[in-house]
């Protein structure tokens, strides 16, 4: 069975890193184009050049927020929350504030979820739950 031709256009690899490169997300991204955010994820599973620009415009659009969040911390101007909530949500990696490890429990019988917190002085707590 074949499905709808695809929409996808080659010139969205120029477009995508252009677009975010000003902070935005892939959903507003999708938007702009009149897609949903699904196809843009589809397109990046099916053409490796566009699977490329994707991380790159991620990684453009990090750049936005943290040149805002440097802007701030330097007296200019701006919602530092907000700066940090885009930071947490295009970032996660370097920007979370806690990590999950799961792993078996004592006897193999359950998995145990490992929650740690790293305070702003660099020691962690460790919370489990079984």
């Amino acid at each position: 069975m074949l499905g709808r031709p695809s929409t996808y256009d080659p010139a969205y690899c120029e477009q995508i890193i252009d677009y975010m490169s000003n902070g935005y997300s892939v959903t507003a991204f999708a938007g702009s184009i009149g897609v949903a955010r699904s196809t843009v994820y589809k397109w990046a599973d099916e053409h490796p050049d566009f699977s490329d620009a994707l991380k790159s415009a991620q990684a453009k659009s990090s750049i936005w927020w943290e040149d805002c969040l440097r802007d701030i911390a330097q007296g200019k101007d701006g919602n530092a929350t907000a700066a940090i909530f885009g930071l947490k949500n295009r970032s996660a990696d370097e920007w979370r504030d806690k990590s999950v490890v799961e792993g078996p429990g004592a006897n193999g019988e359950h998995l145990v979820t490992r929650i740690v917190i790293e305070a702003e002085d660099g020691d962690s707590k460790d919370t489990t739950s079984a």
